[in-house]
């Protein structure tokens, strides 16, 4: 299948115009007429990952983080996107990302976050104005848990390792609302929906102190390995649009299990 023709299914299912402004999804590297036979799936498109889908047969890349987010007015292998851009180009690797469109999905990142935590017809924290699904995603878990087991399902159905818990350890959890990736400032969204827990990535002390001052638990965790449990979702969606094998790659992960319960 052409490159042109894949892509167009893609869009035709994620549009990049759901993304954010500031956003930068769609094609980095590839030639429109290329043949692609196999595609390979991953959160980065990182040099190792480049040579991973190379060495499986891949022609395209599909990653959630775009590689290039600025302008660029050089490429070497000075540093993390110049190694992995190089090596797309000297492979014959196309590399195409859906970010925001992807996080703000009807089947997306926070979509597909919700229902492997078992949430029940899940919706959006966010609602978008643009046709799209929209930011975050809110719901009740089938019973209430104890926080230790709330905890335990983060790692076991998302694959989480490096999460840290704030808050009350006694409350018990079913209400939940969450934020694929960086999205501390949905908290006082959560707060609203009547959530006994908000999970998102990246959350700094002073959004933490302030959304723990007004009684919400809050579990900040690691943001790659949050957005990657919702990648076999997407390879899914790749299958379905081009009927083509799509690999998901085996990335690094955190090493240690770091639950760093800090029960407040």
């Amino acid at each position: 299948m052409k490159l042109s023709d894949i892509i167009e299914k893609i869009e035709a299912r994620i549009p990049k115009y759901w993304a954010e402004d500031w956003d930068n999804p769609g094609l980095a590297v590839g030639r429109s007429a290329s043949d692609i036979t196999r595609i390979a799936a991953a959160l980065d498109a990182t040099a190792d990952n480049v040579e991973k889908a190379a060495a499986l047969g891949c022609g395209m890349l599909v990653t959630h983080h775009p590689v290039i987010f600025r302008p660029v007015s050089s490429v070497t292998d000075a540093g993390i996107a110049g190694r992995a851009l190089l090596a797309a180009a000297e492979k014959k690797l196309a590399v195409y990302s859906v970010h925001t469109n992807w996080d703000c999905s009807p089947e997306g990142v926070n979509y597909s976050l919700a229902l492997l935590l078992g949430i029940r017809s899940p919706r959006p924290l966010v609602p978008a104005q643009n046709g799209a699904w929209g930011l975050g995603a809110s719901g009740g878990l089938p019973a209430s848990l104890s926080c230790a087991a709330f905890l335990n399902t983060l790692h076991e159905r998302w694959g989480l390792n490096d999460f840290t818990f704030y808050g009350d350890a006694g409350r018990e959890i079913r209400q939940i609302s969450l934020g694929g990736g960086a999205c501390q400032d949905l908290w006082r969204n959560a707060l609203e929906e009547g959530a006994d827990c908000f999970i998102t990535a990246d959350v700094s002390y002073h959004v933490r102190e302030e959304a723990l001052a007004a009684g919400l638990n809050i579990v900040s965790a690691d943001h790659g390995e949050m957005e990657r449990a919702s990648l076999p979702a997407l390879a899914e969606v790749l299958k379905e649009e081009t009927g083509l094998e799509v690999l998901l790659l085996k990335e690094t992960k955190c090493a240690n299990l770091h639950w760093n319960q800090n029960l407040i």
